[in-house]
């Protein structure tokens, strides 16, 4: 086997001009983006003991900043035997009690959750150059939690999630847009479909990521043990 480097130097110095080799390899780099948020490091003692509140806190600072979407997270689950997958959902609803979001029971990531109910969630906020993980176990949502959710969204959004068999294959996208249609101009109230609910995420494992010039970015993890949560900075 050969080192990586070894076949890269190999690559670069074979039928290629000397004086464009420098230009292949820096094109090869995205820009490097420096971080300058120093005034808003993190560590153990100047975080809210209770991690939550800690994600309440930058939360509320993201939404204020008006950035857009501060519920967008990348939920990652896997099969039994560890096949992951990703996607981006939204967060709605979030507290003590769990982390909410919502989905199609027929869907793959549910199907995938169903089998494997550990998973993880990634808020990340750019701008604010923060993340947080948060990695813990699913379960469904209490009925009437997402019931009252699915009351609360646009029409269009209810029939969406009636007539849709959400990740299996479109046989005809005109027939689906016919249902679609028909079910969403319509004036009868739509119910919230029996396979269409809310997972909650009971979060075990926090990581706060504040960016920092240099690459020495900030890094606190709270881990829950016993019940009660443990703190501690980890290394950039």
């Amino acid at each position: 086997m050969f080192p990586i480097l070894t076949i890269y130097s190999q690559i670069m110095s074979s039928e290629v001009p000397e004086s464009s080799k420098g230009a292949r390899m820096s094109e090869s780099y995205p820009p490097r983006q420096d971080y300058n948020f120093a005034e808003s490091s993190i560590r153990a003692e100047n975080v809210h003991a209770d991690p939550v509140k800690q994600f309440e806190a930058w939360y509320a600072e993201e939404e204020a900043a008006g950035h857009g979407e501060p519920n967008r997270i990348a939920l990652a689950t896997s099969t039994p035997d560890g096949v992951p997958s990703l996607r981006m959902v939204l967060l709605k609803i979030f507290g003590p009690d769990g982390f909410h979001f919502f989905t199609d029971y027929t869907s793959r990531k549910s199907t995938e959750m169903e089998s494997n109910s550990n998973v993880a969630i990634l808020s990340h906020w750019p701008r604010l150059q923060r993340q947080v993980r948060i990695e813990g176990v699913v379960e469904r949502s209490n009925r009437q939690i997402s019931e009252e959710y699915f009351n609360s969204r646009p029409r269009l959004s209810k029939a969406a999630a009636s007539v849709s068999d959400q990740s299996s294959a479109m046989t005809s996208r005109e027939e689906f847009e016919k249902r679609l249609d028909s079910l969403s101009s319509g004036e009868d109230s739509i119910s919230c479909p029996e396979n269409w609910g809310g997972y909650c995420l009971n979060p075990i494992r926090f990581e706060f990521w504040q960016g920092q010039p240099g690459r020495v970015h900030d890094r606190v993890q709270y881990d829950l043990q016993g019940g009660i949560w443990i703190l501690s900075e980890l290394q950039p």
